[in-house]
């Protein structure tokens, strides 16, 4: 059983009390976050090739760019996140990777989508405690 320490236990409780870690939007999914660069490898001819993965089981900071600006992001394992709940006192209702409608599928690039997870959505309750 995975074991987080107690400032990744205290970092989850407070990111999932203020619902920014998990909640109705969801986050970016562990293997997008882990991407060398958060983008494609692309041929010389400029066609996504895949998507790069490194360093995928050390959590932490990941810097990046997003719309022109320096982003730093947090990067934790999937493992990590669920068992982070579990292990915590919340019981997991849903977990979906998100993927693109089959509507969306003509639009420029929403096929490359579908070659890697991009969102985790996370739906968990806390438990009741038994009286």
């Amino acid at each position: 059983m995975l074991e987080l320490a107690e400032d990744e236990q205290e970092y989850f409780i407070d990111k999932l009390k203020k619902k920014t870690l998990i909640g109705k939007k969801g986050s970016e999914h562990p293997v997008f976050t882990a991407g060398v660069g958060q983008d494609w490898i692309y041929t010389t001819e400029g066609i996504p090739q895949y998507w790069p993965i490194d360093n995928y089981f050390i959590p932490g900071e990941r810097n990046t760019q997003f719309l022109g600006c320096n982003v730093t992001k947090q990067h934790h394992t999937l493992t990590q996140i669920l068992m982070g709940l579990l292990n915590n006192g919340f019981e997991l209702k849903a977990v979906v990777e998100a993927e693109p409608p089959k509507e969306m599928m003509e639009i420029s690039g929403m096929k490359d989508e579908m070659r890697r997870p991009m969102m985790l959505l996370v739906k968990a309750i806390a438990r009741k405690e038994a009286k």
